[in-house]
């Protein structure tokens, strides 16, 4: 019963989120179950053995190692409890101590409790050891974490930043499912010349409104062999017209071929290519080295990367490691998994301590500081002119998870090793 309860609407969630079979969509809703399925079943052994307080813990304990397993596999942490709290700005200060996983945990042994008063009858005087040790935890929590949000109010100057998004009239990635037929391409060539100009119209708009930090939405421009020379030409015209930095977001097409490039690439106000940055998380084949590349500007160090690659906590403290400011994120959802799938990447800003910007094509794109402070959204889907423009703080702050990493995993993982050792030896015992 459980896990039908669990089952449908998690099925929903991921349906028609990505282009998969159905098949494909109830392997990936049972694999993302596997945290919960796993900590009702510890939870079910350890109940009778244990006080209140460790006996609830076991509960968030169990799921937040598997959970972080999950988030190593290729679902990332998408599927986590811990995105539902993103605008619970309080808790969502916790992630940069523990990562998002304390989140999670947070969530979960909330529930562990109520279940445990639920099954006392909400006999309070019975469970007064456990309501104690919680409310001081949760409501500590609650209250230092309010305490870091508002006196973390990021001060000092700030920088205009542009994410473009023109809507696509088809997918372009499918044309890589065929191969990349030059055949198939040359049937698109004057609606991709239309789509670029439009790109570089906007960009050149919101150059003129002052933006300094130009970037599009994930594989916005399209290029291919005739017209990339081309293209980088006017992007460096752009930069240097404009004096900002521009970073389209393109998709670079290789005739016959399974591969293409699904990149961003860095042009200075001096209209050079200061690196190129290849998706290195994704469905679809990657040469990617692995390495988030940034800049250092006048308006803090820039990151960037692309939509999947932000839902992999350890790939991107790369990005906090190296200081980063400013963390550009395109990416391309769909309206069936919007706004998590943006969630997940901006809690990477938390955990690292950099304002973040994620400028979505068929999804919501959201601009926060390094608090998870929203300080631009935008709906595609009720958004006419898909331009978003925030004023993002230069500086980044540095933040304990950076340094400590999953310190607070290792330390579940303690405890219920722990626990199976000292059930086990009273067995033997008995």
């Amino acid at each position: 019963m459980i896990f039908l309860l669990l089952f449908i609407p998690k099925f929903f969630i991921i349906h028609k989120g990505w282009e998969m079979s159905v098949w494909l969509e109830l392997s990936a809703t049972i694999f993302t179950l596997i945290p919960l399925l796993l900590a009702f079943l510890a939870d079910k052994y350890f109940h009778k053995k244990l006080s209140s307080v460790l006996s609830t813990l076991v509960f968030p304990a169990t799921y937040v190692i598997f959970d972080w397993l999950i988030g190593k596999a290729s679902f990332g942490t998408f599927s986590s409890i811990a995105i539902t709290q993103f605008s619970f700005k309080p808790l969502l200060q916790l992630a940069s101590i523990t990562g998002m996983e304390g989140i999670a945990f947070i969530v979960l042994w909330f529930a562990s409790m109520v279940a445990t008063l639920w099954e006392s009858k909400f006999n309070f005087k019975k469970e007064k050891t456990l309501i104690r040790i919680s409310a001081i935890t949760i409501i500590g929590i609650l209250i230092l974490g309010g305490i870091f949000f508002t006196i973390g109010i990021p001060t000092g100057e700030t920088v205009k930043v542009a994410g473009i998004t023109v809507e696509h009239d088809i997918d372009y990635s499918n044309i890589i499912d065929v191969n990349t037929p030059k055949s198939e391409i040359e049937k698109y060539t004057k609606e991709i010349e239309e789509l670029n100009n439009e790109l570089f119209k906007k960009s050149e708009k919101a150059a003129d409104f002052g933006v300094k930090i130009i970037f599009w939405s994930e594989i916005a421009g399209i290029l291919f062999e005739e017209n990339e020379e081309a293209f980088l030409e006017r992007g460096k015209s752009l930069a240097k017209e404009k004096n900002v930095y521009f970073a389209p977001s393109v998709l670079r097409f290789h005739y016959d071929s399974g591969y293409a490039e699904n990149k961003i690439i860095m042009i200075t106000p001096e209209g050079k290519i200061d690196h190129e940055y290849e998706k290195t998380i994704s469905w679809y084949p990657t040469k990617s080295d692995g390495i988030i590349k940034t800049i250092d500007t006048p308006y803090g160090r820039i990151g960037s990367v692309i939509c999947f690659d932000a839902d992999f906590s350890k790939f991107l403290r790369q990005a906090a490691k190296k200081n980063v400011d400013i963390l550009i994120n395109p990416k391309f959802d769909t309206q069936m998994i919007s706004p998590g799938h943006t969630f997940s990447g901006l809690i990477r800003g938390v955990e690292g301590g950099y304002s973040m910007i994620s400028q979505v094509n068929e999804g919501i794109s959201i601009a926060s500081d390094f608090r998870g402070n929203v300080l631009a959204y935008q709906d595609f889907f009720t958004t006419e002119d898909k331009t978003m423009i925030a004023d993002l703080p230069i500086k980044g702050r540095r933040t304990l998870y950076t340094y400590l990493g999953d310190w607070f995993i290792y330390l579940n993982v303690i405890f219920l090793v722990l626990l199976t050792t000292k059930t086990i030896r009273k067995k033997e015992l008995i």
